[in-house]
């Protein structure tokens, strides 16, 4: 069964989001795959005529039509039908919202160079898309590829990882994607220091969750690769993905509630920022 179905890309009218638009349109051409293009344009609750600009709101909206315009272009360049969405609202609630009323199997969103601290601030479009939405989201970088040859997973010792699994299981069925899977065991130096026998107990335990994971695998006549890592989780990931060459880091976002959805927690959020390769949060 194939994986994706229904690619729902974001444009804002930036460079970054038409280029992981047209990394979406090459991925899906000669697939099947349906190509969903929306632009948000903002809601203008005031009078125009007060403020003395002389501009109407189709003028004013112009902008974000012509975004559709162009990545209908792109779509043609590849020979790919675009299906395009003008809205007005809330960037974050209407990308939600549609994506459900769509069925959208992945989200695809650009991301500018920034450091990771700016890149992915609480309340930003991203981050709440990625908070309030329960669909997989594709962050793609300024001038990365997507590409699913080899894909870096990223796992702890929880439910969420045997779901991210579950997910890079299904990647490796569809694209044939060499995996490898890595966990990063870290313990404070104030909690080793008192009692090491904790980071024994807790390096086994994440052996043993990286050996039935690769069983897993096995059982799918899938071969995988698992790494431990020691340190701070997010830069072992970054670092073990440059290392190895990957194309795709994959990771979690765990499910919550509230405001909570907003804090998809450190590690993934600087994985996010600073990724130079494409990173796959999974719902």
């Amino acid at each position: 069964m194939r994986l994706y179905r229904k690619i729902f890309a974001c444009l804002d009218g930036s460079e970054e989001s038409f280029h992981a638009f047209e990394e979406a349109v090459k991925f899906s051409k000669d697939s099947g795959i349906t190509v969903f293009a929306l632009t948000v344009a903002p809601t203008y609750h005031g009078d125009i005529s007060l403020i003395g600009i002389g501009l109407s709101l189709e003028e004013l909206n112009k902008p974000y039509k012509d975004t559709l315009s162009r990545a209908k272009d792109i779509g043609n360049r590849y020979g790919v039908l675009v299906k395009s969405l003008y809205e007005e609202g809330e960037p974050f609630e209407k990308i939600v919202d549609i994506s459900v009323e769509i069925s959208a199997d992945l989200i695809v969103m650009g991301k500018k160079g920034m450091s990771a601290l700016r890149e992915v601030l609480l309340g930003s479009v991203t981050e709440r898309v990625i908070g309030y939405s329960n669909t997989d989201v594709l962050i793609v970088p300024k001038d990365a590829l997507i590409k699913w040859d080899k894909t870096l997973v990223a796992v702890d010792v929880s439910p969420y990882g045997d779901r991210i699994c579950s997910r890079a299981i299904e990647i490796a069925k569809n694209f044939y994607s060499e995996m490898n899977i890595i966990s990063v065991l870290e313990v404070p130096s104030e909690v080793f220091a008192i009692k090491p026998e904790i980071f024994d107990n807790q390096m086994e335990k994440v052996k043993k969750y990286l050996k039935n994971l690769e069983m897993k695998f096995q059982k799918e006549n899938i071969s995988v690769n698992t790494i431990l890592e020691e340190g701070e989780p997010y830069r072992k990931i970054l670092e073990t993905a440059e290392k190895i060459n990957a194309d795709l880091i994959v990771i979690g976002s765990h499910g919550r509630t509230g405001l909570k959805r907003l804090l998809m927690g450190s590690t993934c959020q600087r994985v996010i920022g600073l990724s130079k390769i494409p990173t796959l949060i999974v719902k």
